[in-house]
């Protein structure tokens, strides 16, 4: 379990006789690989999704894919209109999510070497700690349920539009419900937060991912980020304090699952 919010050092077990790469250094490296990990989502994303919206689309689908389409103006409004649809979304998450993840964790395999599992938390936490950071997990989600029931200004339609598009519901669990929280955790809570460490405190690394971890949501107005930012707080210290990024990964399983059922 980590206690110490100073910023990390290397271990005596990773210190050689010959170099130990200083800090900034590494900060540089992680935030390279971070870059990385985002282009390779994204090219991976927008290239299923196209590849999806050609296939909803009978027109398009008799033509298949040609170069031609991302020049077209009609394309790009038409691709509009599927950012809610639920297959669309479901294939678009499970396969960049996948792509992402694989890369992710060669590239730090390869920058790190035996030191990964500590870099990105990978060792198993206690269950009373694991119970306890869920506790406070659900607190929140109640807390935030509370306050977007207050006032309309939280209000979003972007989960029942995707459900109502959805033909089959168990790729959208396995999309977003799974693969999606489970690379975003190994992204922000495991190679970003990690790379902060090289530099900064447990807090504000913490409160530097949950920033990036609201704006990544795009998908809903400025209101509800504002909502997800605490959130990203909590999963920040649950990895950090317990010592392991899984148990950021399953409260963010939970919580992306139970919005699929309950929107």
């Amino acid at each position: 379990m980590e206690k110490s919010s100073a910023p990390e050092q290397p271990s005596p077990e990773a210190i050689r006789p010959t170099f130990v790469p200083p800090p900034g250094l590494e900060f540089a490296r992680g935030m390279a690989l971070f870059a990385l990990t985002m282009l390779v989502f994204f090219l991976v994303q927008t290239g299923v999704f196209m590849v999806e919206v050609i296939a909803h689309t009978p027109e398009l689908a008799e033509r298949g894919f040609h170069f031609g389409l991302l020049k077209d103006p009609s394309f790009h409004t038409l691709m509009e209109g599927f950012v809610t649809h639920g297959d669309v979304v479901s294939a678009a998450a499970l396969w960049s999510g996948i792509a992402a993840l694989l890369f992710l964790l060669v590239a730090v395999r390869r920058w790190k070497g035996a030191r990964m599992a500590g870099f990105l938390g990978l060792q198993g936490a206690k269950l009373t700690v694991t119970l306890r950071w869920l506790g406070i997990f659900l607190l929140l989600a109640l807390a935030i349920e509370i306050l977007g029931r207050s006032t309309t200004a939280f209000d979003t339609d972007f989960m029942e539009k995707v459900l109502a598009t959805t033909s089959q519901r168990w790729k959208l669990i396995l999309g977003v419900g799974i693969v999606a929280p489970l690379f975003e955790e190994f992204l922000l809570r495991g190679l970003f937060y990690g790379s902060l460490r090289h530099m900064l405190d447990e807090h504000k690394a913490i409160a530097i991912t949950a920033g990036v971890f609201a704006l990544m949501h795009l998908q809903y107005q400025w209101t509800i980020m504002l909502l997800i930012l605490p959130m990203g707080v909590v999963l920040g210290y649950a990895r950090s304090r317990s010592g392991s990024i899984w148990v950021a990964v399953l409260l963010h399983m939970l919580n992306n699952t139970v919005s699929i059922f309950i929107p």
